[in-house]
């Protein structure tokens, strides 16, 4: 079981420097904040935002009059030159910044996260590069480039830089990166320059986060620009595995396309469809989801709230709804992703440009039910067991997600939730429970014990009677 701690680092340096009264680097980020991590149980840390915005793209960035006014609104004595440093994404290097210590802090701060037993996660953008970036001037021909007829008619999707007019990177579906200039990976040449900037991050700590990952599929590439790549993701990671073994790779990727990310060699791929099907709320379509092989499941990373999607607590605002949702999120296979601010229930949007965020109290329903979580990934069975999907029993309400973690020689552990707005009473199937005799501890109630026999478990499952988005936890032991 893994779980990624996804922290936005500009923030954190900002609300770090508040409490030195100094300006902070990586190296105040120190062994205790690391422990605390380990001891809520995870093992990456994924440090957002580590590598060098340029003053072209963060320029961009300050232009945007939306989030300026949004940030205004939430953030006292607001400065856009201070409180926007331009997106995470518009790289100029990967390198990090003088004044958040460089390169030699970073390396500090893996070793010391080795030692407390984190991992460190950094990001790879291979689809775009920002506005400031050395091989737009060196290497133009890197670079897809258009004409003044194309720049006059969609100013947004080009931009004149040293005297040559490029297009700004960007998905199909959205309206271009602006900070952004895109890669041609039609030219061979750029395949290898991208994979020796992944081989040289890699260097640097344990995993990539590759942005936006699904862009770089062949028939993506082909059908935004109109131009033939032939397939990256296999050889980049093939050889970036090579040069540094183990390396872990985190793909973010949407559009139904995680499978075949998968298959291409990544680690694990975002899973966005189960977010928005606990969003809907539509129980048959996440179990349906969920039905999905063993081997699928496994590779997949879950999230109710991650840099891109507004706050859990926000979303999901109803705290019944919340912990339902976030229950099924860690109880079923797979890496869980947790966004800084996430385990506090704050409500405001962390915008991914700016460099600071608004003091807020949080939520204690959320704050509790991500506490209850975190309790339940530190379980035996949960930690180092085999998961199952029970199924409504026939005849049932088919409203019910149950979730069986099950370890020999240690008691499993039984998640039900009521994927609906409605009260109802209903049966899951006992699955493998029903070979034998059981004691069922009531995690949800005082822990109250009552026994349950095999029979009972075959002929009626295991019963259950919840309010909307209710859950039952139990851990169940074998009768002696």
């Amino acid at each position: 079981m893994q779980q990624v701690y996804e922290l936005n680092v500009r923030i954190w340096r900002s609300e770090r420097s508040v409490q030195l009264g100094r300006p902070a680097t990586l190296d105040d980020f120190d062994h205790d904040a690391l422990d605390r991590l380990v001891e809520d149980g995870f093992t990456w840390l994924y440090l957002l935002g580590a590598w060098t915005t340029g003053p072209l793209a963060a320029a961009v960035s300050r232009q945007d009059q939306q989030m300026g006014s949004y940030l205004a609104s939430v953030l006292t004595g607001f400065a856009s030159d201070v409180d926007i440093g331009g997106s995470p994404f518009a790289v100029q290097d990967y390198r990090v910044p003088d004044d958040f210590g460089g390169d030699d802090a970073l390396a500090r701060l893996r070793s010391r996260a080795q030692v407390s037993g984190l991992s460190l996660m950094l990001d790879f953008v291979p689809n775009h590069l920002g506005l400031d970036h050395r091989w737009i001037h060196e290497q133009p021909g890197f670079c897809i480039q258009g004409d003044e007829a194309e720049l006059r008619a969609y100013p947004d999707a080009f931009v004149r830089l040293g005297g040559r007019i490029f297009a700004h990177g960007r998905d199909p579906f959205f309206a271009p990166w602006k900070h952004t200039v895109q890669l041609d990976y039609s030219d061979e040449r750029v395949q290898a320059a991208v994979i020796a900037q992944a081989s040289s991050i890699a260097a640097r700590c344990d995993g990539l986060r590759c942005d936006v990952a699904m862009l770089l599929l062949p028939d993506v590439f082909a059908n935004t620009w109109r131009r033939t790549m032939r397939p990256f993701w296999r050889g980049c990671l093939d050889r970036v595995r090579a040069e540094h073994p183990g390396t872990l790779f985190m793909a973010e990727v949407y559009w139904g396309r995680e499978y075949e990310l998968q298959q291409a060699g990544f680690d694990f791929t975002y899973d966005k469809i189960l977010y928005d099907r606990l969003l809907d709320g539509d129980a048959e379509s996440i179990r349906a989801h969920l039905r999905a092989s063993l081997e699928y499941q496994g590779h997949c990373v879950r999230f109710l709230e991650n840099h891109e999607e507004q706050r859990a607590a926000a979303r999901f605002s109803d705290p019944d709804h919340h912990r339902g949702a976030l229950l099924i999120t860690g109880m079923v296979p797979g890496m869980l992703l947790c966004h800084a601010g996430q385990e506090d229930g704050r409500h405001l949007h962390a915008a991914l440009h700016a460099t600071r965020r608004a003091p807020e109290p949080g939520s204690q329903p959320h704050r509790e039910a991500y506490r209850e979580l975190m309790h339940l990934l530190c379980e035996p069975a949960r930690h180092d067991g085999t998961w199952r999907l029970l199924e409504p029993r026939s005849g049932h309400d088919s409203s019910l997600i149950a979730c069986l973690w099950t370890l020999p020689l240690h008691h499993s552990l039984l998640v039900v939730v009521n994927a609906s707005w409605r009260e109802l009473s209903g049966a899951v199937e006992a699955g493998p429970l029903a070979n034998r005799d059981c004691q069922f501890q009531d995690c949800t109630n005082g822990g109250t014990v009552v026994p349950v026999g095999a029979e009972t478990l075959r002929n009626q499952g295991i019963q259950v009677r919840l309010g909307p988005w209710g859950a039952q936890i139990y851990r169940i032991m074998q009768a002696r």
